[in-house]
C-alpha cells in the first residue's frame, strides 16, 4: 500500500474542492493510501471515506514557525513513511516542508497554480476557459502516475440529518439557502439587493430560506434580514459545519456569492446560482459541474475593468462595486424561479 501524504491548509473553498479530487484517486487506485494535511475546521469535508486519513496539526502553536515545521516534519516522517508528498497549496509554509522532504530524498510533487496564466487575464481581459481547480489538483496525482476520474455530484458521504432540522423545515417542503457574502466586500451583491431577492421569493413560493455565513459580523447582518421576514432561518444558529453539510442536500437552490459556500453547496449536488462581481468563472474558480447559465454576472461592454482581481481582493476603482451594481434582484430571481420550475416538472 503506497502512502501519499498532501498538503493543503485553506482557504476553505479550495480545501473543499479537493474532496472529490481525493474520492476520484482512491477509488481509481486501490493500492494507495492518502494522509492529509489540512486545517482541523476542515475535517468534516472527509468523513467516512475509506483510506482517506485527515491528519491533526497545530500550525498556530505546536507547528509555528520555522522549529514547529521542522518538528511537523520529523512526526510526518516517523509516524506516516510517505512515499509521495504532494503540495497542493504552494505558500511558504508548505515550501519549507517540501524542502524539508525533498533534503530527505523523499519525491515531491507541487500542482501548477497557473499563477501568471490567471494574471494575464486579469490584465489583458483576454476571457478564456482555466482549468477548474479540482483539474489541476487532478493533474498533479495524473503526471505522478495516479490516474482518476472526477465524479460527479453529490460527493459528499451521506450524513444523518440534525434533530432539530425538521421542526425549522416544518410548513413547507420547499427550502432554499442564501450566502450573501465572501471574503471581500468585491464580491459581495449587497444586503439590500439580498432582500429584494426574497422578497421575489417570497411573493412566488411558499419556501423557508436558510441564511449562510460565519463569523460575526456576517452573523449580525443576516440576524437583521432574518428578523425583516418570517421566513428566514439563520443557519449558523442551529448548524455547525458538519451539520451544514448534511443539510445542504435538502436545498432546492442555492443563491451564492463567489465563496466556500458556493462550492459546498454545489459538490453537495444542489443547483447553484452564484453571483460575481470582479472576480470570473474562468480563472478556475466555478462552481462544480453547474452550467455556465446558473452563474450571473455583468458582461457588457460599459465594465472594460472587469474582471480586476484573480482572489476579489483589489478594491473597485469606482466609488461601489459596478459590476455588482449592474446584476438584478430580477436576473438573479429569473434563474432561481427556472430552476425550481424544472425541479418541480420533473
Amino acid at each position: 500500500m503506497k502512502k501519499l501524504l498532501v498538503f493543503r491548509y485553506s482557504a476553505m473553498g479550495d480545501v473543499a474542492i479537493l474532496l472529490p479530487v481525493l474520492k476520484g484517486l482512491l477509488k481509481c487506485n486501490p493500492n494507495i493510501e492518502v494522509y492529509l494535511i489540512t486545517r482541523t475546521q476542515f475535517f468534516p469535508f472527509f468523513q467516512g471515506i475509506d483510506r482517506l486519513y485527515p491528519i491533526e496539526t497545530d500550525p498556530d502553536s505546536r507547528h509555528k514557525g520555522v522549529l514547529g515545521l521542522f518538528r511537523l516534519f520529523h512526526e510526518l516522517r516517523r509516524t506516516i513513511k510517505p512515499d509521495y508528498v504532494f503540495d497542493l497549496h504552494k505558500v511558504i509554509r508548505t515550501y519549507a516542508l517540501d524542502i524539508m522532504f525533498r533534503i530527505s530524498g523523499y519525491k515531491v510533487i507541487r500542482f501548477k497554480k497557473g499563477r501568471q496564466e490567471k494574471k494575464k487575464m486579469i490584465r489583458t481581459k483576454v476571457l478564456y476557459q482555466l482549468p477548474l481547480t479540482a483539474e489541476r489538483y487532478a493533474s498533479a496525482f495524473e503526471e505522478r502516475g495516479f490516474p482518476l476520474t472526477l465524479p460527479a455530484p453529490p460527493v459528499f458521504e451521506l450524513r444523518r440529518l440534525p434533530p432539530n432540522f425538521e421542526n425549522l423545515s416544518a410548513g413547507t417542503d420547499l427550502l432554499i439557502g442564501i450566502a450573501p457574502f465572501s471574503q471581500h466586500p468585491q464580491k459581495v451583491w449587497g444586503m439590500e439587493k439580498t432582500e429584494d431577492l426574497i422578497r421575489l421569493i417570497d411573493k412566488k413560493y411558499k419556501a423557508k430560506i436558510l441564511l449562510f455565513g460565519g463569523g460575526t459580523q456576517e452573523k449580525t447582518n443576516l440576524e437583521k434580514i432574518a428578523s425583516k421576514h418570517e421566513n428566514c432561518i439563520v443557519s449558523a444558529h442551529y448548524f455547525g459545519l458538519a451539520e451544514e453539510i448534511a443539510v445542504l442536500p435538502r436545498l432546492a437552490v442555492m443563491i451564492s456569492m463567489d465563496s466556500a459556500n458556493m462550492h459546498l453547496t454545489a459538490l453537495a449536488g444542489v443547483p447553484t446560482v452564484s453571483v460575481w462581481g470582479a472576480t470570473h468563472p474562468f480563472l478556475g474558480f466555478a462552481p462544480y459541474f453547474q452550467p455556465k447559465e446558473n452563474m450571473i454576472q455583468y458582461e457588457g461592454s460599459d465594465l472594460p475593468c472587469r474582471p480586476c482581481s484573480v482572489y476579489g481582493k483589489k478594491k473597485c476603482i469606482h466609488p461601489s462595486v459596478k459590476c455588482m451594481d449592474f446584476i438584478s434582484a430580477d436576473a438573479v430571481f429569473l434563474r432561481v424561479s427556472q430552476i425550481l420550475g424544472e425541479n418541480r416538472t420533473h
